[in-house]
């Protein structure tokens, strides 16, 4: 008896071996031909807003249909309301000059007294300028445009410029030093400072001998930075040389002359010829629009009362199209393939899809969401939890895969374990896997399980709910959050980040392991998982490094009227102060603040445990609160 129960579990473990290496081999035949798809030269690196990117997103929507998940967006049409998987926003493609309504005019004082209008002027609006119209007005020289007490560099000491249009280089002091203190000083930065002062305008004179070439002439516009505070214009040295009155070979010691001031008090005195410049300007830029996409598919549940809460898993499916604002590969214009980044995640979500779907088991609805506009600022989840198409009060969960197509030595990162009460003992636990049973079937014996645990992955746990990826939005909105991450490599934002160097055995695993998760959470908690407060990893609160925090997460985008919280760290001293997301900063410690470039420009004046005045906008409210930002950990 012994021996025939030996040999029918022998037998099963052959028979559940071989159907597992079967369903092995479907997922990942599967897994390549969507990595494949999504990464092809086809595609052209799916930029948001481009054919790529929608061609990416109607791919996702055919197999949505295919797996037979319901549509999750109505529409009303008409008296009816019809279902599709696109959930469209609005995105900025780009910005261009208006064929009518840009002008510049700038006059010049001859020697002999009379106006006379430099025709020949090479000068062109920044296309991240804001549009504007100045009659006639001074042109105020002002260094590089900086000032900083930081640094004890103040190239407006001394001036007047409200009412005036400021002159100034491009670039700081210490253009060619890495990690310069005058880093934070860009063209947001200096249009901020110099509309601060009063001023109409900015011009900045180029570093390069052509205009053609200039850095700031050729910038496209980036939806993530918005306009600038001011009217922006890239001139000319020649031009910037007539203005001041000067030959364009004396610009160079010019430029060093002011740079000197640096670490000084002596004011930089340079005898400059009187032109009395005067400018007059319009500007008339387009805002290009097209829409972007979400690809929403529902399971729903078959509990009757666990069917109306929800577990989102998500990925998001765009990349950087042909390269520019994103990319590693400067000045590259290949196909950034984005085989890892995140075709890789959008195939593990498909057959997850295709898996549960097939499986329909489960007991609390599912909502696949396949995210456009990850790579331009989480614009595509953060338009969901402001949108949701199930309520988000009763959605338990969020699971977002980003870049799990490099699995090396078995590493997967896991962030947001801090997020439930829960989520550590459960990644954990469904780390480890059930030894096989070995044995010979002519002698019917096997070798017992190991009493070794054997794991999947080796883990890397994070704790932080916030992170650049889409379930950074859900966890702004209290949401508990875990995200899967097989790590960087040197392909990252670049075109060889192709579909051949992808690790499809690791993926089968990856999916295997979210899968196991979605179905304990799913099925064996009655209860939703317990929403906790994260310890902060340090990211969230800009692109760039500061020594001070206040604990929000900043919201990226083209706003011109204050800059969205997409989140407040609890605990944090925004949230301490009484900040909540969704809140809009409008004006802080005595600046405005109009996008997330003001904010970072404020940022970067202010010193721990000093308290600041900060306004916001919520809903039709205006309320002033006291915040002491404090030092940021290294």
């Amino acid at each position: 008896m012994k021996k025939q129960f030996l040999s029918f579990l022998l037998l099963l473990s052959f028979v559940l071996s071989a159907a597992a290496q079967k369903t092995e081999v479907v997922v990942e035949q599967n897994l390549r031909t969507n990595v494949g798809y999504l990464a092809s030269d086809q595609l052209e690196g799916r930029r948001t807003g481009e054919a790529g990117a929608t061609a990416a997103a109607g791919y996702v929507a055919n197999l949505f249909q295919q797996y037979k998940l319901k549509p999750g967006v109505a529409t009303p049409v008409g008296n009816k309301m019809t279902r599709n998987y696109l959930q469209n926003f609005a995105y900025t493609t780009g910005v261009e000059i208006a064929p009518t309504g840009n002008e510049f005019k700038l006059s010049l004082k001859n020697a002999g007294g009379q106006a006379t209008v430099d025709s020949g002027a090479q000068v062109t609006p920044l296309l991240a300028s804001p549009n504007a119209e100045v009659g006639n007005a001074p042109v105020v020289f002002a260094g590089y445009g900086i000032e900083s007490a930081e640094s004890n560099f103040n190239d407006y000491e001394g001036l007047n410029v409200a009412g005036a249009v400021v002159l100034a280089f491009d670039g700081n002091p210490e253009n060619d030093v890495p990690r310069s203190a005058f880093s934070r000083f860009t063209v947001f930065a200096k249009a901020k400072l110099a509309k601060d002062k009063g001023a109409l305008g900015l011009l900045l004179i180029s570093r390069e001998d052509k205009l053609d070439n200039d850095r700031n002439a050729n910038a496209k516009y980036d939806q993530t930075n918005g306009e600038t505070a001011v009217p922006v214009f890239a001139v000319s040295r020649a031009t910037g040389a007539n203005i001041l009155g000067l030959k364009v070979a004396e610009l160079k010691t010019i430029e060093s002359l002011v740079a000197m001031k640096k670490d000084t008090t002596a004011k930089v005195q340079v005898g400059f010829r009187d032109v009395s410049p005067t400018i007059g300007f319009k500007v008339n830029l387009l805002k290009k629009q097209t829409d972007a996409y979400n690809v929403i598919g529902i399971l729903e549940g078959s509990d009757p009362v666990l069917k109306d809460e929800a577990i989102v898993i998500g990925a998001h499916y765009d990349h950087l199209g042909r390269g520019g604002q994103g990319s590693l590969a400067v000045n590259s214009t290949e196909v950034h393939h984005g085989a890892d980044d995140n075709a890789s995640g959008t195939a593990a979500l498909l057959e997850m899809a295709r898996i549960f779907a097939k499986e329909k088991k489960n007991k609390r609805t599912i909502i696949f969401i396949s995210f456009g506009g990850e790579e331009e600022g989480l614009l595509g989840s953060k338009y969901y939890v402001n949108n949701p198409v199930f309520p988000l009060d009763k959605t338990v969960a969020m699971l977002n895969m980003d870049m799990v197509g490099r699995l090396n030595e078995d590493k997967l990162t896991v962030g947001g374990i801090g997020t439930a009460a829960e989520w550590k003992d459960l990644v954990t636990k469904k780390n480890e896997v059930i030894p096989p049973v070995y044995g010979d079937s002519k002698k019917n014996d096997f070798t017992p399980p190991s009493k070794e645990t054997v794991y999947r992955f080796n883990l890397q746990l994070s704790e932080d709910g916030f992170g650049p990826s889409d379930h950074s939005s859900f966890y702004g909105k209290q949401i508990p959050v875990l995200f899967f991450f097989t790590g960087t490599h040197n392909d990252y934002h670049k075109p060889s980040d192709t579909a051949d160097k992808i690790n499809y055995a690791g993926i089968v695993k990856v999916v295997d392991y979210v899968a196991d998760i979605a179905r304990y959470v799913d099925g064996y908690m009655p209860k939703r998982p317990t929403y906790t407060v994260a310890k902060s990893s340090g990211q969230g609160e800009g692109r760039r490094s500061f020594s001070v925090t206040i604990g929000v997460i900043p919201g990226y985008g083209d706003a011109t009227d204050g800059m969205l919280l997409d989140g407040v760290r609890d605990g944090g001293p925004a949230a301490l102060a009484g900040l909540k997301a969704g809140d809009k900063i409008v004006k802080f410690n005595g600046k405005e603040v109009r996008n997330v470039q003001d904010y970072m420009f404020v940022l970067g004046d202010l010193k721990p445990d000093t308290e600041y005045e900060i306004e916001v906008l919520r809903g039709a409210e205006r309320l002033t609160f006291k915040v002491k930002p404090t030092a940021r950990k290294q």
